[in-house]
C-alpha cells in the first residue's frame, strides 16, 4: 500500500507543470547527514515523496506523507526562498505548487489534502547554500489490512 501511494505521488508531480522545472522528483533517498546534503544539492531544485506515520482504524488507515522540497539559488538564500523570473524554481513557488496540487486531488483511488507547511532550519542546509521545506498531506486508505 505504501510504496503505491508514494509511486502514484511522484508519477502525480512528475506530470504535473511544476514537475517540468524539477531536476529530480523522487522517494526520499536512503542517506544522511552530509550525504543526503550533497545528494539535495546536486538535485536542487527537487522534491522527495517520504511516508509518515499512519493510524490505523478498524478496517481502514490514515496515512501521512511529507513532499519535502529542496531549492538552491546561486544568489543566496533569499533568492532561493523567493526564486526569479528566469532561472530555478524558488521554494515558496515549490511548496505552494505542491499544496494546491495535492490539496483534494483524486489520484487512483486515493483522495489527498494538504494539512501543513513546514521549513527546514538545518546548518548543514544553509551553509551548502540550500532552502528546504515539507508539504504534509494525507489520505484515508479503507480496507486497510495487516
Amino acid at each position: 500500500m505504501l510504496a503505491e501511494l508514494e509511486n502514484d505521488l511522484i508519477t502525480h508531480i512528475k506530470a504535473s507543470s511544476l514537475g517540468a522545472k524539477l531536476r529530480d522528483v523522487a522517494g526520499l533517498p536512503d542517506l544522511t547527514g552530509e550525504s543526503l546534503i550533497k545528494r539535495f544539492a546536486t538535485d536542487a531544485p527537487a522534491v522527495y515523496v517520504a511516508p509518515a506515520a499512519f493510524q490505523i482504524e478498524s478496517r481502514s488507515a490514515k496515512v501521512h506523507f511529507g513532499i519535502a522540497c529542496v531549492a538552491r539559488n546561486s544568489r543566496g538564500q533569499v533568492a532561493s526562498r523567493m526564486g526569479e523570473a528566469i532561472g530555478p524554481v524558488g521554494l515558496y513557488e515549490m511548496l505552494e505548487s505542491i499544496a494546491n496540487l495535492l490539496n483534494e486531488a483524486q489520484i487512483n483511488k486515493s483522495i489527498w489534502k494538504a494539512t501543513a507547511v513546514d521549513f527546514m532550519n538545518d546548518e548543514l542546509l544553509y551553509k551548502a547554500g540550500l532552502t528546504a521545506g515539507v508539504v504534509q498531506i494525507e489520505t484515508r486508505v479503507k480496507q486497510f489490512t495487516l
